[in-house]
């Protein structure tokens, strides 16, 4: 009996202690390719004179999902742009997300990561909600450079 205890406590220990596949935890949200079936609409697509630079109103912070601010990686801000909408779309299950929006110079808020805030830093942000010409303003001088925002509808 007291070597059975011992065998079964020994092997239990041994199987609690091998190694297990690691599930994704760390950094944003995985790229994942938009197919064709879903559609992409531009906000501003009804309007000719929308700014070239914007930011999201103030309106828009509580349908916020997500938000990443870093220092450009790259030259190539179409495809960080595009890499911002394929992560929306990776976000969850693919359905959480309707709306994203990226840009060059934003003002990263107070608190972000422990950070004092204030730096000028890339941005891509996610919505749970499509978003509209209204949920945007146009930018200050020098903030907002090169802003991009799509819905995703599947």
């Amino acid at each position: 009996m007291l070597l059975s205890t011992i065998l079964f406590n020994a092997f239990a220990t041994l199987t609690s202690a091998l190694p297990t596949t690691l599930s994704e935890r760390a950094g944003g949200p995985s790229t994942k390719p938009i197919p064709d079936t879903c559609k992409l609409s531009d906000p501003h697509e009804q309007t000719a004179s929308a700014p070239s630079d914007f930011i999201p109103a103030p309106s828009v912070k509580s349908v916020e999902l997500y938000a990443a601010y870093y220092p450009s990686p790259s030259s190539n801000t179409t495809q960080m742009a595009q890499q911002c909408l394929e992560q929306c779309y990776g976000y969850g299950t693919s359905i959480e997300c309707k709306g994203a929006f990226w840009a060059e110079n934003m003002v990263v808020p107070p608190g972000y990561y422990g950070s004092p805030g204030g730096q000028l830093e890339t941005a891509c942000v996610f919505y749970t909600r499509a978003l509209t010409e209204a949920d945007f303003e146009e930018a200050p001088e020098g903030q907002g450079t090169g802003a991009y925002a799509r819905n995703i509808a599947c």
